[in-house]
């Protein structure tokens, strides 16, 4: 019996819906120049998102859709989960998710999306970088287990990973949040449903020193709340760069050094909304950072400087 005679008619229209409508979701995310490059393997759609970040950043996006909130009386407790991949080979966890990661990876994958929904309307977003999901994936079996073996899942035995022979990601389980604490508190992933975002603000330009996009206005002006994005920074990642460059310019042809802390600014080529790691990074002057901002040619800047900092991967 194929996926689609056994699953029924209400579970293929919610996936149908669920999947038209993530372009635009992610339109309001601010992405552009979006293409749904989606192919259908048997009965089964691998939905890719072909897009441009607000800084012109290319991104092919492979989205996950979680398993269906059926059950949304009061008193139940909600969760979000999606199958990685369907089943495991020869009791290899480790690999078959490494054969996985390396063929979407060899189909130009940067990133994975899963897509919760509850009633009418996405719920929960997460956007991680392809690199990170294994990781991910590891550290909510780890907790799983542990959780387990202290006992503090009740008549729960089963790991939250290890679903049957299939690899599974947590997006939400109030009764377990140390797993789901796992993807999100990652700096790398991305929770296109936080409060307060707004799509149309710019967050790479807190890369600037010296620039505060929050403060316009003049001596005495009238207060005001102001709802901004803000991508969370790991400070140590910022530390580690500058102690690479030695307060050098890491552009190939400048290298401008100052001997005084403040000089050089630390840039996220591919913006922090997409990773902040060390080999997304790289020490610049000012005069070079703003080029890889503004200039007419910030996408061949880019991709060189892009180069150089993969090395440190």
């Amino acid at each position: 019996m194929s996926e689609r005679a056994w699953r029924g008619k209400e579970s293929l229209e919610y996936e149908s819906q669920t999947r038209s409508e993530i372009i635009p979701f992610l339109e309001r995310r601010g992405f552009r120049q979006l293409v749904d490059r989606s192919v259908r393997i048997g009965s089964a759609q691998k939905q890719s998102i072909k897009a441009e970040t607000s800084e012109g950043v290319g991104v092919l996006i492979r989205v996950k859709l979680c398993w269906r909130q059926r059950d949304l009386r009061p008193g139940k407790q909600p969760f979000h989960a999606a199958e990685l991949i369907a089943k495991i080979r020869d009791g290899d966890w480790e690999g078959s998710l490494e054969r996985y990661v390396d063929a979407a990876k060899r189909e130009g994958v940067t990133h994975f999306l899963f897509i919760g929904r509850e009633g009418d309307s996405i719920s929960h977003a997460a956007l991680l970088p392809r690199a990170a999901l294994i990781p991910v994936w590891s550290e909510q079996s780890r907790i799983s287990d542990q959780l387990i073996h202290e006992g503090r899942l009740g008549n729960r035995h089963k790991n939250h990973a290890r679903n049957g022979l299939s690899p599974t990601l947590w997006l939400q389980d109030r009764m377990a949040p140390e797993v789901t604490n796992a993807l999100w508190n990652r700096p790398d992933v991305v929770d296109l449903m936080r409060t307060g975002f707004v799509p149309d603000v710019d967050d790479s330009m807190d890369d600037l020193a010296g620039f505060d996009a929050t403060l316009f206005g003049s001596d005495g002006a009238e207060r005001i709340q102001v709802l901004r994005s803000g991508v969370k920074r790991d400070p140590k990642v910022r530390r580690e760069v500058l102690k690479r460059a030695d307060r050098r310019c890491e552009r190939s042809g400048c290298g401008a050094r100052r001997n005084f802390a403040g000089f050089i600014d630390v840039h996220h080529i591919l913006s922090a909304e997409v990773s902040d790691r060390i080999y997304n990074c790289v020490a610049l002057c000012p005069n070079c950072h703003r080029e890889a901002h503004f200039a007419p040619d910030r996408d061949t800047i880019n991709a060189e400087l892009l180069a150089f900092a993969l090395r440190f991967q």
